[in-house]
């Protein structure tokens, strides 16, 4: 087999504690309004059906913890706003056809890890206005950040985390993994009626209240306990 440039590398994250091992990564996809006080913030109500979007594999970025990761102020926005969330890793096949059920899901968890996803927050609210959509606003380089994956049997049960955030060390978000709408298992299974979910999948599973924006030269550290930290800083 030819081709006609030479192709791109993989998206791969690293696992944790694992040197030289990587989780080579197929499609991420990001669940939305999934917390209870982030859904009151927004001004929706009750327990909706999850929605999803998805972001390219290529834009994410690594955050090793203990080291702090330069990350570029995207393009074409003046009002960029970023949320932390939980990130499940995906680590089997789902048969091709019928759907995973919740009993069955979590049998095809394979890690857990810190994450952060980036808005362009200005062309989110046109599009949505306009009811267009989203790539604008959630599919550009660098929208999503992530630490290195920690296998499920090192991590906590989901219910029993936290998360945090905090801009120039001014808390911005904290909550609470057992207060989304939707549970790990649940997510799994909802989004398997719409998708083959695949060995290499992300899924990020929505975020508490705080979301807000950060600037040019801002950092911002957080994570989740138990799975990962993360630390950062937007550059111009």
């Amino acid at each position: 087999m030819s081709f006609v440039f030479a192709p791109y590398c993989i998206p791969a994250v690293p696992v944790w504690e694992r040197k030289n091992e990587y989780f080579p990564v197929h499609r991420v996809y990001c669940v939305g309004a999934n917390y209870t006080d982030h859904v009151k913030e927004v001004g929706a109500e009750g327990r909706e059906r999850p929605f999803f979007f998805c972001k390219p594999a290529d834009a994410l970025v690594i955050s090793h913890e203990g080291k702090e990761v330069e990350m570029t102020y995207p393009r074409d926005t003046h009002n960029l706003n970023l949320e932390v969330e939980l990130v499940i890793a995906i680590g089997k096949n789902a048969p091709e056809k019928g759907i995973i059920t919740t009993e069955e899901a979590m049998d095809y968890v394979w890690g857990y890890a810190a994450g952060v996803e980036f808005t362009r927050r200005d062309w989110h609210l046109t599009l949505r206005e306009k009811r267009l959509a989203w790539e604008k606003a959630k599919s550009f380089d660098q929208s999503v950040l992530i630490t290195d994956i920690r296998p499920k049997e090192y991590a906590p049960d989901p219910e029993k985390m936290d998360l945090w955030l905090y801009v120039d060390n001014q808390e911005r978000q904290r909550g609470k993994c057992n207060h989304m709408i939707w549970n790990v298992a649940e997510i799994i299974s909802e989004l398997s009626t719409s998708w083959q979910l695949c060995a290499g999948d992300l899924i990020y599973t929505g975020t508490p209240a705080g979301t807000g924006p950060i600037e040019a030269g801002q950092a911002f550290e957080g994570g989740v306990g138990g799975v990962g930290v993360f630390k950062a800083k937007m550059t111009a």
